[in-house]
């Protein structure tokens, strides 16, 4: 069996983007079951993880599984499940206004996290905005009046866009604009990448050193981002959202990624 290439020596842990790197939308990259197959071949502990906050970790799960490649609902972090654990450390009796789809609810309710309905939006303490493909003016509505009244505005993440199997389509960038807009204010705090909180999350469930650590993903200013500011090797796949002449743009900067390769594919040949 040959080894992964040298963008791994040294590595015993990978923390996985989704979204760009396994899949696109609904259709699986190329050699993205047999490079995970490998990694776990050579021992490699694996933490799968993405900013897309719509669906529920066992909803990702089972959509990895049905794409051959083995996965449970521990083995997955998202910023829905990241921003659910912060509230219930840090504000256990928050309540929540929800700009976002299912997914996100889902995860606030299982950690035990009150929501309020956009009638009560006053009422709310936190604004939570999260990927949202049926945002409305009304959802929109009733954010501006739950941050006009004082609520702390949490964002899961800031992506202008993500790939899918008809191209890039709107993120959770767009939910969290229209807020942006409308209140006058910018996100008291992001949870998803290239935030820490859900680097840091994966290290510990991963029981893993940054340094002993790589992030594999398809955006520099997210996977590449958060993994050079926590310490992690970067490997950029150009599977998903940036392209070589992204790439180019930040050669020589602090922001180049260590490894690129045109998908995980590459990666163990």
């Amino acid at each position: 069996m040959r080894k992964p290439s040298a963008a791994l020596d040294g590595i015993s842990a990978i923390l996985l983007d989704m979204d760009g790197v396994l899949y696109n939308g609904d259709r699986p990259v190329k050699g993205a079951a047999r490079a995970v197959e490998r990694f776990r071949d050579e021992g490699k502990k694996l933490i799968f993880f993405t900013n897309n906050s719509a669906y529920t970790r066992r909803e990702h799960a089972k959509k990895l599984t049905q794409m051959g490649i083995s996965a449970r609902e521990h083995n997955i972090v998202t910023s829905g499940y990241v921003t659910a654990v912060y509230l219930r450390k840090r504000s256990p009796h928050a309540k929540i206004y929800v700009v976002g789809e299912k997914g996100l609810k889902s995860e606030l309710r299982r950690a035990g996290l009150k929501l309020v309905s956009r009638k009560d939006a006053e009422k709310a303490t936190h604004v939570v905005a999260g990927l949202d493909r049926e945002l409305d003016y009304s959802k929109i509505a009733g954010g501006l009046r739950a941050l006009s009244a004082g609520a702390e505005f949490i964002a899961t993440n800031m992506d202008a866009a993500y790939p899918s199997d008809a191209g890039l389509l709107p993120g959770a960038g767009a939910t969290v604009g229209a807020l942006v807009g409308c209140a006058g204010r910018k996100p008291d705090l992001v949870t998803g990448k290239p935030s820490p909180h859900i680097i840091n999350m994966g290290l510990t469930l991963l029981n893993t050193k940054p340094s002993k650590t790589a992030i594999v993903g398809d955006r520099i200013d997210t996977d590449v981002e958060a993994g050079k500011k926590s310490g992690l090797r970067t490997i950029l796949v150009l599977s998903g959202v940036c392209t070589e002449k992204d790439v180019k743009k930040i050669g020589g900067t602090g922001m180049a990624p260590d490894f690129v390769f045109g998908s995980i594919g590459e990666v163990i040949n």
